[in-house]
């Protein structure tokens, strides 16, 4: 309603909005807020998650192009190595690639570096306690992120021999949490998990990328398409 005014007797007098008709107004802004809002944010998160996606994909391509001009390619580092148990470690695999790295909290095979408790699958089933593997090589990096690294488990005496993550010869396997502790910490929304080559790092192109399947190649859906838009499983 517009404010107007008009003349009485020679005075002017206003009418102003009533109480009712304010309250009315704010009830209508109020329900308009509450519907597009949660749509604002989601696009939002939406659009910090894919340029943290695609900022790390940058970040660890050079990371290991620094590596390799250090120390040849991925298929000629020696980094085979187990612990006193027999099991699998990533130590060595590590250590060519930490100089070029800016780390806050190195962890290694300890707890500590990433958030503990089970990581999820895109559909929400319980995959794994990445934080208490002893495999897995965790640090936390400058920007906040969690990330954790390890060589592949079939590689025995020649490397980048393995299959994974819709790719032959692979040397090793990078996740990362782009917001740290935050959940949900699952995979597709906040953690997704790339393939390393002797001479590259890929996105995981898992098949499964879909509305409430398993999400582990969601990186690939995110730096091929450049948003979260993911696709119906059909």
């Amino acid at each position: 309603m517009l404010l107007t005014s008009y003349k009485h007797g020679g005075n002017m007098h206003k009418k102003a909005f009533t109480l009712a008709e304010v309250l009315i107004t704010l009830g209508i802004i109020g329900i308009v807020a509450a519907m597009t809002l949660p749509t604002v944010v989601h696009k939002y998160q939406e659009r910090v998650t894919v340029t943290k996606v695609k900022k790390f994909y940058s970040l660890i391509n050079q990371v290991l192009l620094f590596a390799i001009k250090d120390n040849g390619y991925v298929d000629e580092w020696d980094y085979i190595e187990y612990n006193e148990d027999g099991e699998t470690i990533s130590d060595k695999f590590v250590e060519y690639l930490k100089p070029y790295l800016k780390i806050t909290k190195d962890c290694g095979a300890k707890a500590g570096c990433i958030a503990s408790g089970i990581y999820k699958e895109g559909d929400g089933a319980n995959w794994h306690d990445y934080d208490s593997s002893k495999k897995h090589y965790k640090m936390i990096l400058a920007d906040g992120s969690y990330m954790w690294l390890r060589r592949q488990d079939n590689i025995t005496t020649t490397v980048c021999d393995d299959e994974d993550g819709g790719y032959k010869n692979v040397c090793g396997g990078i996740w990362i949490d782009i917001n740290g502790k935050k959940p949900p910490n699952m995979f597709g929304q906040d953690t997704f998990f790339f393939i390393v080559q002797k001479n590259r790092v890929m996105p995981a192109k898992h098949n499964d990328c879909y509305i409430g399947k398993k999400g582990w190649g969601c990186a690939n859906h995110i730096i091929q398409n450049g948003d979260m838009k993911y696709p119906t499983f059909e």
